[in-house]
């Protein structure tokens, strides 16, 4: 039998993992699973970020030749993420710059209209691109706007709990996504996170500090 150490390392283990493929969102690019062996798994993924790779430069050409165009501009950050989403599997030195180059046109698109899919998903960009107060805010203006909007609940509860270590109002806010859509994609994911978390904090009591700096995304 796992001794309590073991078992509480393990529990914090899965729920990294699980935060790891959580992030979901309008610009999400979402790794294919379609391979059956690892070598054409792996030769699947590079060809996907090659492709990417190519949208995101034709998509700048088209920018730079038309810099007021706002749904190119939105194109282009939405490229960006894909192409994070990719890196962080098959460039990973490379995908933190790609979310933060998602953030800058995100941001672009905000400056003229208000849309709470962008919001959120710069706001996940901002994220993983270890921009944090910029990420909390965002999260904090799209759940003002729009207090049910599951992408941003789900969002901001692994936000909550792999920066701020802010554990109970993760799990308020995945539970909040979940009571409102109890059937949907991502149910499952919620009832694992809740679970899981709920489990740490009863295995490790201590493990919440609210008074706690706040700590940055850590690279691997």
């Amino acid at each position: 039998m796992l001794n309590n150490k073991k078992s509480q390392q393990i529990t914090a283990i899965v729920i990294a993992i699980l935060i790891t493929i959580s992030l979901v969102g309008a610009g999400v690019f979402g790794y294919f699973s379609g391979g059956t062996s690892p070598n054409s798994s792996s030769s699947s993924g590079n060809n996907d970020y090659s492709s990417l790779k190519s949208r995101v430069d034709t998509l700048n050409k088209q920018v730079k030749s038309n810099p007021n165009d706002i749904p190119l501009q939105q194109n282009l950050g939405d490229a960006y993420y894909d192409l994070a989403s990719s890196a962080q599997k098959n460039a990973p030195n490379e995908a933190q710059e790609d979310y933060n180059q998602a953030v800058k046109y995100y941001q672009n698109v905000l400056k003229t209209k208000k849309d709470i899919n962008v919001l959120t998903d710069m706001a996940t960009a901002a994220f993983y691109g270890g921009q944090n107060d910029l990420a909390d805010n965002s999260f904090k203006e799209a759940l003002a706007e729009k207090p049910d909007f599951q992408q941003a609940l789900f969002n901001y509860g692994v936000f909550l709990s792999s920066v701020k270590q802010d554990y109970p109002t993760a799990i308020r806010m995945w539970q909040t996504a979940l009571d409102k859509d109890p059937n949907g994609s991502n149910a499952n994911q919620l009832k694992q996170l809740i679970s899981q978390t709920k489990n740490m904090l009863t295995t490790q009591p201590n493990t919440y500090n609210p008074g706690a700096s706040n700590p940055s995304i850590k690279k691997p």
